[in-house]
């Protein structure tokens, strides 16, 4: 189940800061349920207990820092204790899952109904070029093997590949076994060089099933790096609106989907706007380049306060929690997952609580 998400969620999309990818615990054990949620918290835990479910899946890792002991004194350790006492595997796609084009800024975008979607902040260096070289008879199962492993995926398009016929010369030793010519003989063998573009998460695979599909004893390999960015990866997303729209008017459109309960805003004259950005979580660091993307408004999760002032030259920024702006992360690793194991072994946590917490006063002062 893990590695079927790591292929629809490469690990290799998560932000050097990040910790995503299995917290603790022993994947190889047969999964009797899956409990979803935001955060790891001790009620979290023990409601998977509580349901029969040995696995937690969360938007947020439980470690983003090494443990130094084990004891009662942080709520992590007692997590981190509980889960080992009562064998649960927990695992956590956070950054990867925000700069995939499944996650919760592509996921804001479709439910809002955007046109002309692109990423804010395309991820650099994602991708490499694979190239090998293999007799011509051979080459059609070699692309195969390669496409079956996730190389040559460009957006909408699979089993990408661009090949060219030449000639392989080489000398085989007398200790060696050769697939075609005579050890310490040269031979000139007709070959197609074949290169593919590789996502550099699936790197292993795609390696592993080249050198299991090759028939040579030794095959040309060269792993180069690419400087192409997907429109489709990276953080945050901008796009038209079906039609314009007040902030008001896209507040209440969000709430039939998340969770809109306060807005922060910075100077906003009430027009309405065509062109917004959105990234969800943390995301006020990218205010600028929506703006130069033509943004009329940037939503986010928080930010800090001086962004309210900063952001004025470039855009109407506004924030309603990075809680809510993330809750729907439950919902895209259920769907992702359903795909795999059906929806009988999946729940949805009743204990994702926001952890900040709001005192609103009633005797009517402001």
């Amino acid at each position: 189940m893990i590695s079927y998400l790591e292929t629809q969620v490469p690990l290799s999309l998560q932000e050097s800061y990040d910790n995503s990818g299995l917290q603790l615990g022993d994947s190889d054990q047969e999964c009797r349920g899956v409990l979803l949620a935001i955060d790891i918290t001790e009620e979290v835990l023990r409601e998977a207990v509580e349901l029969g479910c040995n696995a937690v899946f969360t938007h947020h890792p439980l470690l983003f820092h090494s443990l130094r002991r084990i004891t009662t004194e942080t709520y992590i350790e007692r997590c981190v204790a509980f889960a080992l006492k009562h064998d649960l595997v927990i695992y956590s796609s956070h950054t990867c899952l925000d700069n995939s084009p499944l996650g919760p800024n592509a996921y804001w975008a479709s439910k809002m109904g955007l046109r002309e979607v692109r990423v804010l902040d395309p991820k650099p260096d994602f991708y490499c070029k694979v190239v090998t070289y293999a007799p011509r008879q051979d080459a059609d199962a070699i692309r195969a093997a390669l496409s079956e492993a996730g190389a040559g995926r460009q957006g909408e398009y699979s089993g990408c590949s661009f090949s060219v016929d030449g000639e392989g010369r080489f000398t085989p030793s007398a200790e060696a076994h050769p697939h075609c010519g005579t050890p310490c003989r040269s031979h000139v063998e007709p070959e197609s060089c074949i290169s593919v573009l590789v996502d550099k998460g699936r790197l292993g695979s795609v390696l592993s099933a080249l050198r299991k599909a090759h028939p040579y004893e030794e095959p040309a390999i060269d792993v180069l790096p690419v400087s192409y960015r997907s429109s489709e990866l990276g953080s945050g997303i901008v796009g038209d609106l079906p039609q314009p729209m007040t902030l008001e008017e896209i507040v209440d459109k969000m709430s039939d989907f998340q969770p809109v309960e306060q807005v922060c805003h910075s100077r906003y004259d009430g027009r309405a706007v065509r062109r917004v950005a959105f990234c969800s979580g943390s995301g006020a660091f990218l205010y600028q380049m929506a703006g130069r993307m033509g943004a009329e408004l940037f939503l986010t999760g928080e930010a800090k306060y001086n962004d309210f002032y900063d952001a004025a030259d470039y855009t109407v920024l506004a924030t309603y929690g990075h809680y809510e702006s993330e809750l729907m992360t439950q919902n895209i690793l259920g769907e992702i997952l359903s795909e795999k194991i059906g929806t009988f072994a999946l729940h949805y946590s009743v204990n994702s609580a926001n952890p900040v917490n709001y005192l609103e006063r009633s005797n009517g002062k402001k």
